[in-house]
């Protein structure tokens, strides 16, 4: 019987968070010979609908779902991944608290479980349910970004962006890209409620 497990991997935008997913899975499925299902948010249609993509060109074709995880949803997750041996969640900081139980029953049930999604918003807080799947983690993956001010390769946080400055506090969940966000180290970062202090700093 395989053996359950968690893994997450975390990280600021521009981090390749879904490149590590995608990278963990196909290597799961050419050299482990697992037979895997992934999920993404039916709302993130930034590069394609059916598939998992990241910045750097990797695929994984995928099943996308609503964001708000109901109790048919799960049962239908759980039928679908019944054979499968991984499941693979992208963007999870945007699912709604059942995964939270969604992904321990998975794990239970002997699946290897693995997640990618941001674990702070723009505001620099935690996103989502992150903080529950980290907590549960078997192990946990945390990927850094090249600042977008300084080019250091420590940042750690998602600035939101506004004609060309930090945003001041607005919807916490907005899906964007490039225009919208750009990743920061702590000292470039500027939390909303500190924007107008800061200015554009």
């Amino acid at each position: 019987m395989n053996k359950g497990r968690i893994t997450v991997i975390t990280g600021p935008m521009f981090s390749e968070k879904s490149g590590e997913l995608i990278r963990r899975c196909q290597k799961l499925i050419q050299y482990g010979r697992k037979k895997l299902v992934a999920y993404k948010p039916e709302e993130d249609q930034r590069y394609a609908k059916d598939e998992i993509v990241s910045r750097i060109g990797y695929r994984l074709p995928a099943i996308s779902i609503p964001r708000q995880l109901t109790a048919d949803i799960t049962a239908k997750i759980l039928a679908e991944t019944a054979d499968a041996d991984v499941v693979a969640f992208d963007e999870v900081q945007f699912f709604s608290k059942p995964i939270l139980g969604l992904v321990e029953e998975l794990a239970y049930s002997g699946k290897h479980v693995i997640v990618d999604g941001l674990n702070l918003d723009y505001r620099g807080k935690e996103f989502g349910y992150i903080g529950g799947l980290l907590a549960m983690a078997d192990d946990i993956q945390l990927l850094t970004a090249f600042c977008a001010v300084c080019g250091s390769p420590e940042a750690v946080f998602t600035q939101r962006i506004v004609n060309g400055h930090p945003a001041p506090l607005g919807s916490v969940i907005m899906i964007g890209d490039s225009d919208d966000y750009e990743p920061r180290c702590r000292c470039c970062f500027v939390p909303p409620h500190k924007v107008s202090a800061k200015g554009s700093a």
